[in-house]
């Protein structure tokens, strides 16, 4: 029994080692491949390298980056049918190419060329001249040709007019324009002063939390929502182009008549306009010049490169609330 045992016990040690050294000669022949392929690897990074510098100082991948902020433009400019028109169109377009670069036409286009580098030595000509040269049968053919050219010029013309026409969008956007644009005034930025009878009329009670500001002393609150002078997508203007009523306001809409004014809403601007919202919910008051650069920190230069047309009437209309009353 005990010699059986150690006949299969040293069986398995036998196998054991064979696998072992299967396993040694594995690693040395792999260690002898890494090391043939090392040199061959260092020289490829190498050339790899130096060739990826040579493509970076010719400048392949800042043109693969413009490519790539092309591609974006397009991608985010045109729609798929805008792309499968074109790829309609460049059969023509490589038609129309042909037929001009044809050697009949190039020779055409090398002799008006000339024609017209020695023009200093082309004699005038007079009304008279230009009725005998019409006699040519030539410079007839030639008119004839033009006048054809021409023909088809101003049919182009006309369907450019007709495709550029202003979309039921730019309607829109042009009413919206016309009811709040700025309006030509006697002095750029200042505010109209309120009727005495309006100024003469009790403050309006000042809300709890209006801050340290405090109420403008002789501004008055409308006793009654103004009278409606447009309405536009449901919106309601009054006839000096301010919201109808101050509650519809909200960011997208205050986008659209910030575009109509030409002023684009970056952050400052949203900082302005925040303000004079909050204020007026605060006292009922549209605030003025004073109190929107007491209020934002903001110098009134500052506040006049921010909205460039009268400041408090543009941000009072971007704020979606009443016109400011004149207050100092």
């Amino acid at each position: 029994m005990d010699t059986h045992s150690n006949e299969a016990l040293l069986a398995r040690i036998d196998s054991l080692s064979a696998q072992v050294a299967y396993l040694v000669e594995r690693q040395r022949k792999q260690e002898e491949l890494f090391a043939e392929m090392t040199p061959i690897l260092r020289e490829v990074m190498a050339t790899a390298t130096t060739r990826l510098d040579d493509l970076e100082k010719k400048g392949y991948f800042a043109f693969g980056r413009e490519l790539v902020q092309v591609g974006d433009r397009i991608v985010t400019g045109f729609t798929p049918d805008d792309v499968r028109q074109l790829g309609d169109a460049i059969v023509g377009i490589l038609e129309t190419v042909r037929a001009v670069t044809q050697p009949e036409v190039l020779a055409v286009a090398s002799e008006a060329s000339e024609v017209l580098q020695n023009s200093d030595k082309v004699e005038p000509m007079g009304l008279l001249g230009m009725v005998r040269a019409t006699k040519n049968d030539d410079v007839q053919k030639g008119m004839a040709v033009m006048m054809d050219v021409m023909r088809h010029v101003g049919r182009a013309a006309e369907i450019v007019a007709k495709r550029r026409e202003r979309s039921p969008e730019d309607e829109k956007r042009a009413r919206l324009a016309k009811v709040i644009g700025p309006r030509k005034r006697a002095v750029l930025g200042t505010e109209r002063p309120a009727p005495r009878a309006q100024v003469a009329a009790a403050a309006p009670p000042v809300r709890p939390g209006a801050g340290d500001l405090g109420p403008p002393a002789g501004c008055a609150v409308p006793a009654k929502p103004a009278p409606v002078a447009a309405v536009i997508d449901g919106v309601a203007f009054t006839a000096d182009g301010h919201l109808a009523d101050a509650t519809v306001w909200s960011e997208d809409l205050a986008l659209r008549i910030a575009a109509a004014q030409g002023v684009v809403m970056a952050e400052a601007q949203w900082t302005v306009v925040r303000f004079a919202r909050a204020d007026f919910e605060q006292t009922g008051v549209s605030p003025n010049i004073r109190r929107i650069t007491q209020g934002t920190q903001l110098a009134t230069k500052d506040l006049y490169a921010l909205f460039p047309k009268a400041p408090a009437r543009t941000v009072a209309k971007i704020a979606g609330i009443p016109k400011p009353a004149g207050c100092i």
